[in-house]
């Protein structure tokens, strides 16, 4: 029984450990101590403990990993995505990637600030600021619904800061 508890201890600190440093170990479901491996879609039974870590995952790599659009878009993503974003395909994971990917394999050179996460299953959202270099920020919420262990639909807003804002807390 001891081993047990202390093989318990370890799945969880590693499991926290790779949600704080991105690190790509498999996620566990902390509700029913299933390890759940990469990738996650398509999607198998989650709760809702497993979904909010998967987001915090997702968010890391996406933003911060080298390479991160593609490898986060291949573990978390379904391949029959919904997206809901004005310039982007409706459908398809493969088609949002290579869109996404015109602008760059990840976010170096950008200034990325998350500023919240919300979740409450089976959706999770982000609210973020982007700066570019010599642009303007822009503040951006995203939402995603997942299914399980994987992600099927997306929805966002943009905004940009107006250079004569006038409200100094606008947006962020």
């Amino acid at each position: 029984m001891q081993l047990s508890r202390k093989s318990s201890l370890l799945t969880f600190a590693l499991a926290t450990w790779t949600s704080n440093v991105g690190a790509f170990i498999p996620l566990v479901d902390r509700t029913t101590g299933t390890i759940q491996p990469r990738p996650y879609c398509p999607g198998r039974p989650a709760s809702p403990s497993f979904q909010r870590a998967a987001l915090s995952e997702f968010l890391s790599e996406f933003f911060f990993q080298p390479n991160g659009i593609t490898s986060s878009f291949l573990n978390f993503i379904d391949i029959n995505y919904i997206q809901h974003s004005a310039n982007l395909p409706p459908y398809g994971r493969d088609v949002n990637l290579a869109a996404l990917l015109k602008a760059g394999p990840d976010f170096t050179g950008v200034n990325v600030t998350i500023l919240q996460v919300l979740f409450d299953s089976p959706y999770g959202m982000v609210h973020y600021r982007i700066a570019l270099p010599g642009e303007q920020p822009v503040a951006i919420m995203d939402l995603w619904r997942f299914e399980g262990t994987c992600m099927v639909e997306h929805w966002d807003v943009i905004e940009s800061l107006p250079v004569n804002a006038t409200n100094p807390i606008a947006l962020f």
